[in-house]
């Protein structure tokens, strides 16, 4: 029985690895995709004291960086702390972003849903270390 468990559990986690790994490169072609939208966002933010394509950027390397690391490694180094990192990472709490995301509704739906994925992909990771 305890066999059993420890290879469904060996089982799970390398699916969850694939399923991370897929979703990192769908980033990469998504992101590629917001070409465009990345342009027009990038002027509109020159009359602005913040910058949204900033706030991705950092949220993107952040993800990506320990969507890397799972996906390459068989264990974390400080999976708690990896962790306790990605629960701080919540791209929605940061207020002028929300206030952006939400206030251009049906504007930039593919930038939105690169953030949306980028943000799935963060709790993919958490629920992968959990």
């Amino acid at each position: 029985m305890q066999n059993s468990y420890l290879k469904n559990k060996s089982d799970n986690a390398k699916a969850a690895k694939e399923y991370i790994d897929r979703i990192s490169k769908q980033l990469l072609t998504d992101y590629q995709h917001t070409k465009e939208e990345r342009h027009k966002i990038a002027l509109w933010e020159d009359s602005q004291e913040f910058s949204i394509l900033g706030v991705i950027e950092i949220f993107t390397d952040d993800i990506r960086g320990y969507a890397a690391q799972a996906i390459a490694n068989d264990t974390l180094e400080n999976p708690q702390q990896i962790a306790e990192n990605l629960q701080g990472l919540k791209i929605f709490d940061v207020p002028y972003f929300t206030n952006w995301y939400f206030s251009h509704e049906s504007d930039y739906p593919q930038i939105k849903r690169y953030v949306e994925t980028l943000n799935y992909l963060r709790l993919l990771i958490i629920e992968y270390i959990n």
